[in-house]
């Protein structure tokens, strides 16, 4: 069953009328359910939201509840709603008189309350938003945790005994997701998809749109293929006739037996941002490899009543089980069990989290000139404010007309921000990397809005209420000895500066956290790759198929590959590799030949394993540090030779000279022998520590899959076309894809950094031009509020400096005072920015004295120009209104 968010729920039945509620609840429940089946999930949950969001208009509040009657404070004369529709006329025509003073309000505001509801817009769409499935916060990934740290999957063994020793789950399924090459066609394709037990389709609880899911029977070798909707749409036109059409499937025909609707995915807890496109049966006999293969993800569904803790602990005593059993494989392997959404998007959800953080602090600063503005503007109005008095007006009244006025200015500016926040987001679905997740679902939505409306009643709290509370408490007797001159009482003058301070110590957080990020994104723009990206084509290519059942025949497409590549004009070098830098691969620990054997296969060094071919390491500009590099005798049975990087040759045999020495995966001949050592390049990511890694002759290998790299002499995307024609020369039904320069791979390894960076240094820019600002206004208001006092002081000998010093130390006095709770906040921040950080500490102290003297700097300079128009104050014209 779909059920809608809680919120929602809670939402929809909050104004119904008791004896209602129930039934319309359970009705639009199962408009939810129709809505779902016919729509999809996503849309239906759409709905669901509109008619909660819907539910606070008064007008569906009369509608479901006729016996509201309004409580008798709000019908009393000179109270309620009749007071505060008069207050908010006036405080419109008020604000309407001056309209520099309302349109900076309002501008400031929307800026902030749009880039605020514009990020949360995105972290909603990329974190917030449910998996597209029936109860999808049931459905968990269950990942071994090795001696080497978190997170492996699963064994085919193991899996099986998962399935019969557990107790938690309302099923289990493993997955194996690869790449298939679809034949048949006008033209080969190759597309994304997994191999999967037919419990998958059980515990998603997702029926097909057309046919039948894969079946547990279907496991016994069935050849049958069940497609997404978008494969579907894309081969067949969305044609009902569909299944029961043959697809030939890495050259072997498989019949379509069933087609998903649109939305759906099996969940993979290998995290990658790609959507399934095809399902076959996983096949029975892959459960019979190695149990020390862990190979496999799997997924599982919580039973009623179990949660997540419960399950993980259900799984450890699996493992304790398996462990005592099975010593030589499963020795200081655990479990984790997290649900597939903070799996899939929960590091995503903390960056965006951080973001958010950081335009809620930007909106704050704003509040903080906004509230600063009206108390000074309510200062000038002391004696508008004193006659409203003398005639009667109580203090609460004023500070209800002067609250007025700010949620005036917030409504105005909510509506300015919504407006800021759909160009924002447009823009921000743009720039954002391909590495986020669900870019394609960002919109302005009804949960948007809903917060847009929020944060914007709580601006309106923020910046008015204070202020009102402050200006209300008038004097009519000092005003009247003041004989008309007005000044900002000390306990207004307080705190307005401590809004100031506010703004100093919240922009210094702020470019602090700018400051380590640029760092940050510097030290990993910087650093040593470990392999050339200039020139450099790479293309992802697959040998599948009943005529590549060997070894020989798998090696023999490659190197015809190779050689209709290298002829190719333009073309440098041409090799092949199992794992690209910066995509991950495959490791597991190995014994020095020279040891004593070891008691388990987790004993020993952790080692990246990747099989090459080919001119492999010159195509990719890897060089060779000592020994030499692979030959044709190193795929000799007993006698292979390897490679290892130089970060291997130092931790395993330190001080040692590695060229000849062997080692193995396994405790026992025959070994592997050492026969050259190169460079160290970063196997998992640029943010990654480089790997023991070692380098197999491609004929040794097990994969049949991997990529062409190409060195070029011209510029690469030149000759991108022929380079993919020649492989088609080769074979025709083994199609290419993901051609890409190395280049391109590693701005795309940047784009998501880069963009946090940039997006933090926009923040502390605004932090800092609104902090400068307000310092500004804060010290011109304090001259021009004391044009008589100043002009006393020189009446009685002042000079101009000292009028300048007076007014100088005022701005001072604040930056010091605002740097030294931004160094708290600097301390206070750091556990949240060291997560975005990488090769830099989070508060580091050049950054933050640099930061520091870029906020006195702007302090002091905001002062100087009202302090020298304070100096040429005439005592004349300064005393003129006496």
């Amino acid at each position: 069953m779909i059920r809608p968010g809680r919120v929602w729920a809670w939402l929809l039945g909050r104004f119904l009328a008791p004896e209602d509620r129930d039934a319309m609840l359970g009705d639009a429940l199962e408009e939810l359910q129709r809505r779902a089946a016919r729509d999809g999930v996503r849309r239906a949950r759409a709905w669901y939201r509109g008619q909660a969001i819907r539910s606070l208009g008064p007008t569906m509040h009369a509608r479901f509840d006729s016996s509201f009657d309004p409580p008798p404070s709000f019908n009393r004369r000179g109270e309620g709603w009749g007071m505060w529709r008069n207050d908010l006329k006036l405080a419109a025509r008020g604000l309407r008189r001056r309209p520099g003073f309302s349109l900076t309000i309002v501008a400031t505001l929307a800026v902030g309350v749009g880039f605020t509801t514009a990020l949360f817009g995105v972290y909603s769409a990329v974190f917030l938003e449910p998996l597209d499935l029936p109860d999808s916060e049931e459905i968990v990934v269950v990942m071994g945790v090795g001696p080497f740290g978190c997170c492996g999957p699963a064994s085919g063994p193991d899996y099986l005994d998962f399935v019969e020793r557990e107790r938690s789950f309302d099923g289990m399924a493993a997955l194996n997701p690869t790449f298939f090459n679809l034949t048949g066609l006008d033209q080969a394709e190759r597309v994304y998809g997994t191999r999967t037990t037919g419990s998958a389709f059980d515990l998603l609880e997702v029926p097909p749109l057309l046919g039948r899911p894969i079946l547990e029977t279907d496991q016994d070798g069935a050849r049958v293929a069940v497609l997404s909707h978008g494969l579907w749409l894309r081969l067949f036109e969305g044609r009902d006739d569909a299944i029961g059409d043959v697809l030939d499937i890495d050259g072997e025909p498989h019949e379509v037996v069933g087609v998903m609707p649109a939305g759906f995915d099996i969940p993979s807890p290998w995290g990658t941002l790609r959507e399934h496109e095809l399902f076959t049966p996983f096949p029975n006999e892959l459960f019979e490899r190695s149990r020390g293969s862990h190979g496999y993800p799997v997924i599982a569904r919580l039973s009623d009543g179990v949660s997540v803790d419960v399950a993980e602990t259900d799984m450890q005593r699996i493992a304790r089980e398996l462990e005592a059993e099975y010593p030589e494989t499963n020795t200081d392997w655990g479990a984790l069990v997290q649900t597939a959404h903070e799996y899939r998007y929960g590091e995503s959800g903390s960056q965006f989290r951080t973001l958010l953080a950081a335009a809620a602090l930007v909106l704050l600063i704003g509040c903080a000139n906004v509230a600063g503005l009206l108390l000074a503007r309510a200062a000038g109005r002391e004696g508008e404010l004193a006659v409203r008095t003398a005639i009667g007006a109580s203090r609460r009244a004023l500070a209800r007309l002067l609250f007025a006025e700010s949620v005036v200015l917030s409504a105005i500016a909510a509506l300015g921000g919504v407006g800021v926040a759909y160009l924002a987001v447009g823009g921000l679905r743009s720039l954002l990397p391909p590495t986020v997740p669900r870019v394609d679902q960002i919109a302005v939505d009804g949960q948007v809005l809903v917060f847009a409306v929020a944060i914007s009643v709580g601006t309106a709290l923020l910046f008015g209420i204070v202020p009102a509370l402050f200006a209300s408490r008038t004097d009519v007797a000092a005003r009247v000895r003041e004989n008309g001159y007005s000044t900002l009482a000390p306990g207004r003058e307080r705190l307005r500066d401590a809004f100031i301070v506010l703004q100093i110590s919240v922009g210094l957080v702020l470019l602090n956290a700018a400051a380590v990020l640029v760092g940050s994104y510097a030290n990993v723009r910087g650093q040593e790759h470990g392999f050339s990206t200039e020139g450099v084509l790479t293309m992802a290519l697959s040998a599948n198929g009943p005529e590549y059942g060997d070894r020989a025949s798998v090696l023999r497409f490659y190197e015809d590959v190779i050689a209709e590549i290298e002829a190719v004009p333009g073309i440098r070098d041409v090799g092949f590799v199992t794992k690209l830098p910066l995509a991950g691969g495959s490791n597991g620990s190995i014994q020095r030949a020279d040891e004593p054997p070891r008691t388990n296969q987790n004993d020993g060094p952790l080692v990246e394993v990747s099989s090459a071919h080919g001119d492999y390491f010159a195509a990719m500009g890897i060089s060779l540090v000592r020994g030499r590099l692979l030959e044709p005798a190193d795929s000799t049975p007993g006698a292979v030779g390897v490679l290892i990087n130089e970060r291997m040759a130092e931790s395993v045999w330190p001080g040692e000279d590695p060229i000849g020495q062997q080692f193995g995966f396994e405790s026992e001949p025959p070994w592997l022998t050492v026969v050259g050592v190169v460079g160290t390049v970063r196997q998992w990511g640029l943010e990654q520590e480089a790997l023991n890694e070692a380098y197999f002759p491609y004929a040794r290998g097990w994969s049949g899959s991997g990529h062409i790299v190409v060195s070029t002499e011209v510029d690469p995307a030149t000759v991108s076309a022929e380079v993919r024609a020649a492989v088609g020369r080769v074979d025709p039904t083994q199609p290419p894809a993901s051609l890409q320069t190395m280049a391109e791979r590693v701005d795309r390894a940047l784009a998501q950094r880069r963009f946090y960076t940039a997006l933090i240094g926009i923040f502390a820019a605004l932090a800092l031009g609104l902090a400068t600002a307000g310092i500004y206004g804060t010290v011109t208001y304090f001259v021009g509020r004391r044009v008589r006092e100043l002009g006393i002081r020189m009446a009685l000998g002042a000079g101009g400096s000292g009028i300048v010093g007076l007014v100088l130390r005022r701005g001072i006095r604040l930056a010091v005072w605002g740097v030294g709770f931004g160094l708290v906040g600097v301390v206070a921040s750091t556990r949240v920015i060291e997560s975005l950080v990488y090769g830099v500490g989070a508060a580091e102290v050049v950054t933050v004295l640099v930061g520091a003297l870029a906020l006195s700097a702007a302090a002091i300079g905001a002062s100087v120009l009202p302090a020298a128009r304070a100096a040429r104050v005439s005592p004349v014209i300064a005393l003129r209104s006496e």
